[in-house]
């Protein structure tokens, strides 16, 4: 780890996302990774609090109850006042670090984010969707560029940004709530200039707003510079601490090591691991994982039926 550390790792989840949490924050202190993190909670028990702070140098920042998806709350915990430091990067709370990342977590340059570029351009990323997207900046913040910076829109699972662009960020949490529905899931409906939710609003941002931060040319937490060093994503539903899906069982050591290190420092018991996150059930639900789109849909229509 470097000597100075000058960045804060900030995630969150509601309740259903707090092993996920735990286990992001796990694998930067099992790595040497020694930043201060602050976690947005929403609906979190005592327990799943009292377990995560157990990493140390954890601020738990409350968030009201929302029907909006928490990834829209990332600009206002990027910019809340219990970050401290430099830099601040935003992690997903559904992936781990492989590896003492801490070298990535500063920037060479104040003027730059550190996010990285989709690459090819997305199908949501059409005519319609900038015209829709320069439209929107002009609107709210009085001027928009003429033409795109970019010939591609960003994802938003990991950030960097130095504080300078506290008021930037902001910009996108202004604009967030004026932009998507007060009710809005991780995804719009297709052909939406948004349908990205939060992660399309910043596109939109760093694509036309002029005041806008650069987007750097050097990701590097995807592997491609250092493969002992990144930041693993399991990305689809459902999340390996509810059932493995296709896509995550190739990352089965990474998040097992990571459990088996929290349960023998004491901050879970195994009686107290979700059975998908034990080995021994590996077999199980090995077998069952192409099931895992088609229970997740149910999983998606249940809450959608039932939902307050």
């Amino acid at each position: 780890m470097t000597d100075t550390v000058n960045a804060t790792v900030v995630t969150a989840g509601d309740r259903a996302y707090a092993w996920g949490a735990l286990m992001l924050v796990a694998s930067m202190r099992r790595n040497g990774m020694g930043h201060p993190v602050v976690v947005g909670a929403m609906d979190w028990t005592e327990e799943q609090k009292r377990r995560i702070c157990q990493l140390g140098d954890v601020t738990i920042r409350e968030i009201e109850r929302t029907r909006q998806c928490l990834a829209c709350q990332k600009p206002r915990i990027m910019g809340c006042a219990d970050v401290k430091t430099e830099w601040v990067c935003w992690v997903d709370a559904d992936g781990l670090f492989v590896g003492d990342c801490s070298e990535w977590l500063w920037g060479e340059d104040v003027d730059e984010v550190r996010i990285k570029r989709c690459d090819p351009p997305p199908p949501d990323f059409t005519p319609e969707t900038l015209a829709t997207w320069q439209r929107d900046v002009k609107r709210f913040w009085g001027q928009a560029l003429d033409e795109s910076r970019y010939a591609t829109r960003v994802q938003s699972g990991v950030i960097l940004l130095h504080r300078k662009w506290k008021p930037f960020l902001s910009r996108w949490d202004v604009q967030i709530n004026n932009v998507l529905p007060s009710d809005v899931g991780i995804l719009m409906k297709k052909g939406s200039a948004y349908y990205q939710t939060d992660e399309s609003v910043l596109g939109s941002l760093l694509c036309f707003d002029p005041v806008a931060p650069k987007v750097s040319e050097q990701y590097k937490f995807d592997g491609r510079i250092d493969r002992a060093r990144y930041y693993l994503h399991f990305g689809y539903n459902p999340k390996p601490w509810q059932m493995w899906n296709p896509y995550a069982l190739r990352f089965r050591e990474e998040a097992y090591s990571t459990v088996e290190w929290l349960v023998e420092r004491g901050v879970v018991k195994k009686s107290e691991v979700p059975l998908p996150l034990r080995r021994k059930w590996w077999p199980f639900y090995r077998c069952i994982a192409p099931l895992a789109p088609w229970v997740w849909r149910a999983m998606k229509l249940k809450r959608k039926l039932f939902k307050a």
